[in-house]
């Protein structure tokens, strides 16, 4: 027997009921699955909306610490001190070695620096805040990158070679060197270390009141396993209280792909556990690095998804050298 055979059987209150139910048998969950996917999309747009508001925050900051770095090296370069010990003695050589490292450690200090160092007006390493420079150092690729031509102190990202950083600050390679984690959705690579550096260049010019240059002030800030820093950056854009319950905020610095400071975990919720090492999607770092656009949307974050923002960082001759990184968590998506 047909269906339609057996609605002709029914009685009239039957068929009444029937047509009446059927609509809404049909069209209820109809409208429940168009509301669910709508506020599902809506949520999204939402999230993409803040996370751009955040990464504008982190920008921010970011931009900030560039410009104190840069201001510190200004200040260095104005200094009194600086200037009388160069009119004591307007040849820094290892003779006199000591005094220029006492001075140059004070102002490392008083500006919260990782590193100074005094170049020749050409751009040759003279003293660091460690001892006299190599003979053999000249006007290094760091340094023009980072040199102030316009005679005002200007500051960067720069990334530095082992060896450059050797010469700069000795004491910073053990913070550098990143051993990489296989990190799912990542794109393929035959590194298993990261060994540069990752830093924020200033040099200022130091004239004398002729207005002759007398030499640069290099300052500089390590941001590798620079947690102080990324933890700030976390603070600023994610105050406590400003997330739903259940969700977490997350900030990173990515050197090329590779999560350098970062307090995403790795596993578990222990402090400890940081993700550096882990590298950033293949979907993300073609986006971001290799099309030089924000990443804003849904990105798989070493083992789980955040609806993320991702920035590309340039150093001073404009390359593409890292990322800039911040997301929230609000549970396992489906995507």
């Amino acid at each position: 027997m047909t269906f339609y055979e057996r609605f002709q059987r029914l009685p009239i209150r039957s068929k009444l009921l029937a047509m009446v139910l059927l609509p809404l048998v049909v069209v209820l969950p109809l409208l429940g699955l168009l509301l669910l996917v709508w506020g599902n999309v809506a949520l999204d747009r939402l999230l993409i909306t803040k996370v751009r508001s955040d990464l504008a925050v982190a920008q921010g900051y970011f931009e900030r610490v560039l410009g104190e770095v840069g201001s510190s090296a200004a200040a260095v370069a104005d200094s009194q001190a600086l200037h009388r010990a160069l009119d004591d003695d307007t040849a820094a050589t290892s003779a006199d070695a000591g005094t220029w490292v006492t001075l140059l450690q004070a102002f490392k200090a008083r500006e919260g620096l990782d590193f100074i160092n005094l170049r020749a007006p050409d751009g040759t390493l003279r003293i660091t805040d460690f001892g006299a420079a190599p003979a053999t150092d000249g006007r290094s690729p760091a340094f023009r990158a980072a040199a102030a031509e316009s005679g005002r102190a200007r500051a960067s990202i720069e990334v530095l070679q082992p060896d450059e950083l050797a010469r700069l600050a000795p004491a910073l390679q053990d913070r550098v060197a990143v051993p990489l984690v296989s990190t799912r959705n990542a794109a393929p690579t035959a590194r298993t270390q990261e060994d540069r550096a990752m830093v924020v260049l200033a040099t200022a010019p130091v004239h004398d009141e002729r207005g002759v240059l007398r030499g640069h002030v290099q300052a500089g800030v390590l941001l590798n396993r620079n947690l102080p820093f990324i933890d700030h950056i976390n603070e600023i854009v994610y105050p406590e209280g400003a997330l739903p319950f259940g969700s977490r905020g997350t900030a990173t610095l990515f050197l090329d792909d590779v999560r350098i400071s970062t307090n995403v975990r790795l596993f578990g919720d222990d402090p400890k556990n940081r993700a550096i090492g882990t590298r950033v999607s293949q979907a993300v770092r073609d986006t971001v690095l290799g099309g030089g656009q924000p990443w804003l949307d849904r990105a798989f974050v070493v083992n789980d998804w955040y609806v993320s923002g991702y920035l590309p960082l340039a150093d001073g001759a404009g390359r593409r050298v890292g990322m800039l990184y911040v997301a929230t968590w609000n549970g396992p998506s489906p995507g």
